[in-house]
């Protein structure tokens, strides 16, 4: 996923601040990771649902602030 985030950068002449998302939604991903462990599967509905939900609109902030702010 990380791969076709940073190929749609020059697919879409995306600049610094879309750079930024993909670094945020890396950060992001290691933290959704973190939260499900093999022997403890409580938090998976937070880790799946949310974070996948909190890493679409922080990425989609980031491309449309990038887009918004271009000279």
């Amino acid at each position: 996923m990380l791969l076709l985030l940073i190929a749609l950068l020059p697919a879409f002449n995306l600049g610094k601040l879309a750079i930024a998302g993909v670094i945020a939604v890396m950060l992001l991903l290691l933290y959704e990771h973190s939260l499900v462990k093999a022997d403890n599967l409580s938090r998976l509905n937070a880790a799946f649902f949310t974070m996948n939900g909190v890493i679409s609109v922080v990425f989609a902030a980031f491309v449309a602030a990038d887009l918004l702010l271009r000279n």
